[in-house]
């Protein structure tokens, strides 16, 4: 956040962005730098700061003096440790000593981009907005052509400093452009990466851009930056890595900064209703929820209720102990005055005036003796930091010493009891893969041992019945010729002998499939001793299977191209028998329709389609119907065989069979033999 212009609430505002700035910055240059995995020296210093400034500035000392860290770098901690002591006049010189040179830029570049932003908002804070646009601009040159994820985010960020700073200046079409452009690539890298880093950027620059406009009193160009800062907010708040202080921070200042948007656009009952809502918010009650409701009620003249809330800002400034000096006088008792004289509270208005007269000189001693203060440490810090090294440098050294001893006996015990407790995971963690391993591996064991006596139990009660079916028939018309007293007409006796020729043949055909099924697994190739064309083997297949004579369906041959021509290499006895398999199948699922086969040619093969227009099979059985003893109806005869033993025939003359999924009317099965 930037400084405002000169009103009730600048003097509040500018303590509390320094604040804001403070915190943020420490928040965020954390974890970007830890994310850039930062070195043990570094990692010294940030602990210090969290704890105590003064032993920070103790540790940067102390890592001077055994060289640990570069120049630019100890130049830049120091800036930081002031800047987060309220000693913007150091925090100003360090930050330029660090800057001098580009060896910052050369160690990471990062923290050399970090480090121009926080010197523009400390020199935009104290009113300078000339250096503060100068700063910037040099931290924008410097990071040009430095095209990552990193380098897009810092440019976004110095050129909205830049832009800040122009508006300030007047310069508002300059500034509109330079916020579009930083609005725009902040929004990107957020949606891009998705790292709360990027998202808590575009919603700080957002709302910055925002209260450029409305301190700047432009109020009209203000509405459509409210609406583009409720985008990033919303992003913001929607993160789960987002504080809930955060939260309610940025949605509470959004509120108002509507609020004044509205007011200030002739919109006053939309902006009562925003107001009100804010007032509901816990955010309200909060030290900047005040700040941000007098702002608020300064813009909206609504002087009555902005004098009742002074007492509060009075207690809150005194409370965060904000530094004497002429301009505190002017920006903060002088507006006090003005409030309660303008809300017709006259002795309210005389105290605060004689409040004004009687801090003058102490004002003018405390701006004296500070300044005085902040210059001794600007001008004399080298003489200091010479004689604290030199009184100091042996002590320090052992502590150094020692302290990097046990800290290194720390960190061997930690890697050693790291190690081992690794190791004694990962042991635990493959122990648990391989019992889970074995279990699923019995688990699936054990279903298939069911699956197996379910499968062998219905085989053999298929068997059992297509056995003892043709048997009972046999035996039949067995006792029917042979008792003397029957006389048969002659029509009669060859109807028996048909019958009895069928049924001979089912039997030996159920021979045959067992036999076959004991080669189902067999994986030798089959040789291939025979050449014949492609008709002779359908023709046999046809023939075996009995199709021509099948009543129920009506057959249709195709050799389309002369593909019943072609010439095959190959065992003619097995591929008329996987042939056959196939019709045999078409006819029995098949109980009325067509069934067609189909010869075609390429180049190396020759196809045997076999296409009915019966039950058909679903697309998730494609491969189970291949199974041995799987039939999907068990209202219809066989023993699941069939389709089994064809294909294992198939492979092992170099061809395949395959169901084609595509087709719908019924079944396409496509038997494939190579021509050599």
């Amino acid at each position: 956040m930037k400084l405002r212009p000169n009103n009730i609430t600048t003097i509040l505002w500018a303590f509390l962005c320094l604040l804001i700035v403070t915190s943020c910055s420490k928040s965020k240059t954390k974890s970007r730098l830890t994310a850039e995995q930062l070195d043990y020296n570094d990692s010294l210093v940030y602990a210090a700061m969290d704890n105590d400034y003064n032993h920070a500035l103790l540790v940067v000392d102390s890592l001077e003096d055994v060289h640990h860290l570069s120049d630019a770098k100890i130049n830049f901690y120091r800036a930081q440790i002031y800047f987060k002591m309220g000693q913007e006049l150091s925090a100003e010189l360090y930050y330029k000593k660090a800057l001098s040179n580009n060896e910052l830029f050369l160690e990471r570049a990062s923290i050399c981009y970090f480090a121009y932003d926080q010197l523009s908002t400390i020199l935009t804070i104290k009113g300078d907005q000339q250096g503060a646009l100068a700063t910037a601009t040099e931290g924008l040159n410097i990071a040009k052509d430095d095209d990552t994820d990193v380098g897009k985010h810092w440019k976004a960020i110095l050129l909205h400093d830049i832009g800040y700073c122009q508006m300030q200046l007047g310069r508002t079409e300059e500034a509109e452009k330079n916020f579009t452009h930083a609005y725009n690539t902040l929004k990107r890298l957020a949606s891009q990466t998705g790292l709360y880093d990027h998202i808590y950027a575009w919603a700080r620059v957002s709302y910055n851009i925002m209260d450029a406009y409305t301190s700047t009193d432009n109020f009209d160009k203000a509405e459509k930056w409210v609406v583009a800062a409720e985008d990033a907010i919303t992003e913001l708040l929607s993160s789960p890595e987002c504080p809930k202080r955060t939260a309610e921070e940025y949605q509470g200042s959004l509120n108002t900064h509507k609020a004044i948007v509205l007011v200030k656009t002739g919109q006053r009952k939309e902006a009562d209703k925003i107001y009100q809502e804010f007032l509901k918010s816990d955010y309200a009650k909060s030290s900047i929820g005040i700040v941000d409701n007098s702002e608020y009620l300064e813009k909206a003249e609504r002087w009555e209720d902005l004098a009742n809330l002074t007492p509060k800002l009075d207690s809150l400034a005194t409370s965060w102990a904000m530094p004497k000096s002429m301009y505190y006088l002017k920006t903060y008792l002088v507006p006090f005055y003005n409030a309660y004289k303008k809300s017709g509270r006259k002795e309210l208005a005389m105290h605060t005036a004689q409040r004004i007269v009687d801090a003058v000189d102490s004002i003018d001693e405390y701006e004296r003796k500070h300044n005085a203060a902040e210059l001794a440490i600007i001008y004399e810090t080298q003489e200091k930091e010479a004689k604290i090294a030199e009184q100091s440098k042996s002590i320090t050294r052992q502590r150094i010493i020692v302290a990097f001893s046990v800290l290194m006996l720390l960190i061997v015990f930690f890697i050693i009891f790291s190690y081992v407790r690794s190791k004694a995971t990962k042991r635990l963690a493959e122990m648990n893969q391989q019992l889970k391993q074995k279990n699923e591996e019995l688990t699936i064991a054990n279903a298939r041992a069911e699956e197996s006596s379910r499968m062998k139990t219905d085989f053999i009660q298929q068997i059992s019945h297509e056995i003892r079916t043709p048997l009972n028939i046999l035996n039949g018309f067995t006792q029917i010729l042979t008792t003397q007293e029957v006389e048969l007409k002659k029509e009669e006796k060859e109807d028996i002998e048909k019958r009895i020729s069928e049924n001979t043949n089912r039997i030996t055909e159920l021979v045959n499939k067992m036999l076959e099924l004991s080669e189902a697994n067999n994986q030798t190739v089959i040789r291939k001793e025979d050449k014949k064309q492609a008709i002779e083997i359908a023709e046999q297949a046809c023939q075996n299977s009995g199709i021509y004579k099948a009543i129920h369906i009506q057959f249709e041959m195709l050799c389309p191209e002369d593909s019943g021509e072609a010439e095959i290499c190959t065992n003619f006895r097995y591929a008329t028998r996987a042939l056959t398999l196939l019709l045999d199948n078409a006819q029995k699922f098949t109980k009325a329709g067509k069934v067609k086969l189909i010869l075609q040619q390429d180049t190396d093969t020759v196809k045997f389609i076999v296409e009915d227009t019966g039950i058909g099979i679903p697309k998730k059985e494609a491969e189970n119907i291949f199974g041995e003893f799987v039939q999907l109806d068990e209202y219809y005869d066989g023993t699941g065989l069939g389709l089994t033993v064809a294909r294992n025939l198939a492979r092992r003359m170099g061809g395949d069979i395959i169901l084609d999924t595509t087709y719908t009317d019924g079944a396409r099965f496509i038997m494939t033999l190579p021509k050599e």
